[in-house]
């Protein structure tokens, strides 16, 4: 089995990956801080999206939280009080993104990281005990 290739995987990606940036980017526009934005990404109901989105804001808000933390939906409030003074301010947030083209391709392609996490491991299992 081989890897897939960049920029190979950058249409698929921006295909995939425009939807939760563009709604990270509403998100964004309707909060006053960047704890609202966390607070209002928490209540997103689609795991999937939910979980994009948090990836997102990891990386324009709080690269230092794991995101296994961040996907805790009830440890929002602690994660809040615990972290919320450190994330980067909504008005630095908002003007990073508008800086950014839609689709973006290089947030695409890091979120394209996340699609097989794992998969290869799973694959040579297979092969192993087959």
């Amino acid at each position: 089995m081989t890897g897939e290739y960049y920029p190979d995987i950058l249409q698929e990606a921006c295909q995939l990956y425009q939807p939760v940036l563009v709604m990270f980017g509403q998100l964004l526009k309707t909060s006053e801080s960047s704890v609202r934005l966390f607070i209002q990404i928490s209540e997103v109901p689609s795991t999937w999206m939910r979980v994009q989105l948090l990836r997102v804001f990891r990386k324009y808000v709080s690269p230092e939280i794991p995101v296994e933390m961040l996907r805790r939906k009830k440890k929002t409030t602690d994660i809040c009080n615990q972290f919320g003074s450190r994330f980067r301010s909504v008005q630095d947030v908002q003007a990073a993104y508008m800086t950014r083209p839609i689709p973006d391709e290089a947030m695409s392609a890091l979120l394209w990281e996340y699609k097989s996490r794992g998969n290869k491991g799973y694959d040579l299992t297979e092969r192993f005990f087959s």
